[in-house]
């Protein structure tokens, strides 16, 4: 072991510090291969570097390493606390079944007790390396180096989220490496490696890795550069992995066509889709699904017939519109293309190149588009339609006695998967228990989400258990969710009644970034993906629902009751919603970043009003310290005295103070030449200023720092000479 790490103070920081660095090695080995037992690995570790700290001899250091491990295998894999018979005689008969496993190559045989043994010579030998590096190499880079990859390569390519880690793996590693080479310039200058003297360098480098590490924890993120590489990675694996659908963690928001498993969080995502030019805002539908699994949706029909139509043809999108001269035109420009339209209610023409055609999937509500035989993604778009009315009095006239009309083609907007838990069908009948028509019943349920506790979220969503049931969860457990929960719980509850629902995808309306003579641009993003709902009603037809909290609704109601009716129609009041859900607690409880940004946003905009008082004080504030600067030779004297009054008089006061007047000496004009002794020097400098302080002074150090001499001095006669030479290159 080299000089510069004799002192056991030093070692300990160091082997505190690399300890919590291993621990970043431990976390996700532990997370990905589910082990239960990180303190006893962390303990192993910690065994290793006091047998190293306290330089045990080999043959004491061994075996009781060889005796902890031993002991983890009986606890482990036995239960037992103690070195009983039954214990001893566990660890011979698997010892003898692992060396017969290894003679014979049968690695099959191999049992889990020798890999948990391969494990803890794995951290023996890291420990013995690590203990190499720090005492004779004085380096950790490559260490550090290393475990940077391994950290960042596992929260790229595998389940274990380094969010946290690199961070704290980041800040480690620096203020290690840092102290190490601290203490390599120490020993390469035959520095002793005293707690002033290491003080003295270390607090400056601890001071800008605490910054540096508080500043990057503060400010805000930027999202990923490049989307997630697994997803590509396994699409060339034929097989691997599960079905694409979401299984858990958190995903990313946006359209996408497999619905089969729906839970998890989302991470937003601000990435304009499109820009559509309207007159009112609107819902922009893609398709509808009809077969709820418990877990998601699919659809249980491929095709059940294709109306196809060109550029200004009309069609039917399944809803009637409304009335023709409430006609608009919605022209669309894309950002992300898709091969297929993205409408609103009351469609009843599209216009696009005049090699385009459009097959209108009657199953899903699709509008595919075609040029030739060939799907293809429009740039650009415009789709004239008439925004549906729904008749009041034609609703509230639909009774349950109407579903008997309703034809087979509707069954599978009936299907309920047969383990669905009868409490759901009981909240539906509990809902509407007091509503006599199927509109009322539907409006009940609709209702029945923003009365009830439930909240809107994006991130904090539970994944339901294999053999738990996705709305069961929703409605009965945790109450929180985002569009998918409440629309999913819908369709199910109206089905539970009887009546014909269907889920429905696609954008809502979006933000409106510009109001030119009534024509408003929206701009739609991945963050405005959506879906809601779609009931059927004998005599009236198709009509769309929203049950998400902070969403409007999308389907206009004719209030044409009679005048002599004696009915309320207390839907003529309908309460002004936000058209954009944010969650209450994040408005309540914004992240440090979000604050910190606000922050500076405010700051900026104070510096950017007084920027020129701030450019004037500025320039007279660095003329002031160029001052300073040019003349600290005549002041800084007049702090570095009382400044080492203050501290104790030992040896490393001393020495800094002579270091310190060396460099006052060159600011004065009597510098030390190149290659010139300490004593030559000295002698320059008492005939310069006829004096005799310089030569005591330099005797004193060269007794302490060669002849390591740093108790017999007279440190208050040292004193007065070292500041009457300070004092006098003041002068």
């Amino acid at each position: 072991m080299k000089n510069g790490l004799q002192n056991k103070w030093l070692q300990g920081i160091f082997y505190v510090l690399v300890f919590f660095l291993l621990r970043e090695w431990l976390l996700p080995v532990m997370e990905l291969t589910k082990t239960n037992y990180l303190s006893i690995f962390l303990a192993f570790i910690a065994l290793c570097f006091v047998f190293s700290f306290f330089s045990v001899p080999w043959w004491l250091s061994g075996p009781g390493k060889l005796l902890y491990m031993s002991w983890v295998i009986i606890f482990v894999y036995t239960g037992e606390v103690f070195f009983t018979k039954e214990a001893i005689s566990f660890l011979f008969s698997d010892a003898m079944i692992n060396i017969f496993a290894l003679i014979s190559g049968d690695w099959a045989v191999v049992t889990d007790t020798f890999r948990t043994v391969l494990f803890f010579a794995l951290l023996w030998m890291t420990t013995y390396l690590i203990h190499h590096w720090i005492t004779v190499r004085l380096t950790i880079f490559l260490f550090f180096f290393m475990t940077v990859i391994f950290i960042a390569a596992l929260d790229t390519f595998s389940p274990y989220q380094g969010v946290e880690s690199i961070p704290r793996v980041m800040i480690l590693g620096l203020l290690l490496s840092g102290l190490l080479k601290v203490a390599q310039i120490l020993e390469q200058n035959h520095i002793s490696a005293s707690r002033g003297n290491y003080a003295s360098l270390i607090i400056p480098l601890i001071v800008v890795v605490a910054f540096s590490g508080s500043l990057g924890y503060l400010l805000p993120k930027a999202g990923p550069v490049w989307v997630d590489p697994v997803p590509f990675i396994q699409s060339f694996a034929e097989g691997a992995g599960t079905a694409p659908g979401r299984s858990g963690g958190i995903g990313k928001i946006g359209y996408g066509e497999d619905d089969s498993v729906l839970g998890g969080g989302f991470r937003s995502d601000s990435t304009v889709v499109f820009e559509a030019i309207v007159q009112t805002p609107q819902y922009w539908k893609i398709e509808t699904k009809d077969t709820y699994t418990s877990k998601g949706w699919e659809q249980s029909v491929v095709s059940d017939g294709t109306t196809v139509f060109n550029p200004g043809d009309v069609f039917e999108s399944g809803i009637a519109p409304g009335p023709v001269e409430d006609q608009d035109v919605a022209q669309y420009s894309f950002n992300l293309e898709y091969p297929f339209l993205m409408y609103p209610y009351g469609s009843v023409a599209a216009d696009a190149t005049v090699e385009t055609t459009f097959a209108f999937e009657k199953n899903s509500q699709k509008i595919n588009t075609f040029q030739g035989n060939d799907l293809v993604e429009l740039k650009q778009y415009s789709i004239s339609f008439s925004e549906p009315k729904f008749s009041l009095t034609d609703l509230r006239a639909t009774t349950i006695e109407s579903l008997a009309e309703v034809t087979p083609e509707f069954d599978r907007y009936l299907q309920l998967p047969e383990e669905l838990p009868e409490r759901v069908r009981e909240l539906s009948q509990s809902i509407t228990e007091n509503q006599t028509n199927l509109y009322d019943k539907a409006r009940a349920i609709e209702r029945y989400f923003s009365q009830n506790g439930f909240i809107y979220d994006q991130s904090n969503i539970s994944i339901p258990e294999a053999n738990q049931d996705y709305v069961d969860q929703f409605l009965f457990d945790t109450k929180r969710g985002y569009c998918d929960n409440f629309s999913t719980s819908m369709v199910v509850l109206l089905r539970s009644l009887d009546i014909p629902a269907r889920w429905v995808k696609g954008f809502a309306e979006g933000e409106e970034i510009e109001n030119n003579n009534g024509d408003r641009v929206y701009e739609v993003t991945n963050n405005n993906a959506h879906s809601w709902v779609e009931a059927y009603f004998p005599g009236v037809g198709w009509m769309p629902f929203e049950p998400t909290i902070g969403f409007s609704g999308t389907g206009n109601i004719d209030y044409d009751l009679e005048l002599d009716s004696t009915e309320e129609p207390e839907e003529a009041v309908v309460p002004e919603q936000p058209k954009k859900p944010q969650p209450t607690e994040i408005e309540d409880n914004k992240s440090i970043s979000e604050r910190f940004t606000e922050t500076m946003q405010n700051f900026m905009g104070w510096i950017s009003n007084n920027r020129g008082r701030i450019i004037l004080w500025s320039i007279v504030a660095i003329g002031f310290l160029v001052v300073l600067f040019r003349i600290r030779q005549k002041w800084m004297p007049k702090l570095l005295v009382p400044y080492y009054r203050l501290r104790k008089d030992d040896w490393n006061s001393f020495e800094n103070s002579y270091h310190r007047l060396l460099k006052q000496l060159a600011l004065y004009g009597v510098a030390r030449r190149e290659g010139q002794t300490l004593q030559s020097y000295a002698n320059y400098v008492d005939g310069f200023f006829d004096s005799k302080d310089m030569r005591m002074l330099t005797i004193a150090y060269e007794k302490g720092f060669y002849g390591r001499n740093i108790e017999a001095h007279e440190w208050l006669k040292l004193r007065e000479s070292w500041e009457n030479l300070i004092n006098r290159t003041s002068g």
